[in-house]
């Protein structure tokens, strides 16, 4: 009797095991889960907002009970994401709990840099175009100023064409595991990468990290833009832009407040 109640639990166990939790289950049952994927919705609106993306865009967040999974809204536009939007998905770009729903179908960005950034729980993608001509003219986007400090000594390029195969000419969009992965190598241990003739991929420990340095980098954008046609543009010094990424980003619960109380007045 007790070895087949054994056996009914340890079949029971390995059901629970194989059929996953709803993503509202999991809500439920954590307050982490719950917490991160209200915060993903907001962030998705902020990002709206700030001018980061427009009809088209995401953010991710890793799952905070399993960092082999990360959640994604299903493909509308950042602005209308809701709660009953969101996804989840494994490290291969396949979406989870038998969800059949229609996913971005650059969930790969997203995947890649998670995947072998164990120290980054965020990524955000976007087509702003402040940033775009950085990525076309062999121009280096670099820190000119304090806010933008975490760009280091400058963002790298990724070039779809350098990985794409057979044919090097693509609809430029990071649609499988294996371009994903590329992206992923070429931002190495930066936080921000440009997408040659297309976007950028950010990223960051948090989603309140993630969104502060979109939102900055494109700023930078556009400063080192106006700077340039003035002159000799003064960039901060590696050492300037380790300094003050450190004291910059222990302050982002101040623009994060702003940003979330914007989005959130009727």
């Amino acid at each position: 009797m007790m070895k087949k109640q054994f056996l009914s639990s340890f079949m029971i166990l390995l059901f629970a095991q194989a059929h996953a939790t709803t993503v509202q289950e999991q809500m439920d049952q954590n307050p982490a889960v719950k917490t991160a994927i209200e915060e993903l919705v907001l962030a998705n609106h902020i990002l709206y907002d700030q001018n980061a993306v427009d009809g088209y865009g995401h953010i991710s967040v890793r799952n905070p009970t399993n960092p082999n999974t990360f959640f994604l809204a299903r493909s509308v536009a950042p602005s209308v994401v809701k709660v009953e939007d969101i996804m989840e998905f494994d490290m291969n770009g396949k979406a989870l709990n038998g969800d059949m729903r229609v996913a971005y179908g650059e969930r790969f960005i997203h995947s890649g840099v998670l995947k072998n950034r164990p120290d980054i729980n965020s990524v955000i993608h976007g087509h702003a175009a402040p940033i775009l001509p950085y990525g076309l003219t062999g121009t280096t986007l670099k820190p000119v100023y304090h806010m933008s400090a975490f760009l280091g000594e400058g963002a790298p390029v990724f070039e779809i064409r350098n990985f794409a195969k057979p044919n090097p000419d693509t609809d430029m969009f990071v649609s499988n595991g294996e371009l994903g992965d590329a992206l992923s190598k070429t931002m190495g241990l930066q936080y921000f990468v440009l997408m040659r003739g297309h976007g950028y991929a950010a990223g960051a420990d948090s989603i309140k990290k993630a969104v502060f340095r979109t939102v900055y980098a494109i700023q930078n954008a556009s400063i080192q833009s106006e700077a340039m046609k003035m002159g000799q543009v003064q960039y901060l010094s590696p050492g300037e832009a380790v300094t003050a990424q450190e004291t910059i980003e222990k302050t982002i619960g101040r623009p994060w407040q702003l940003w979330s109380e914007r989005v959130k007045k009727p």
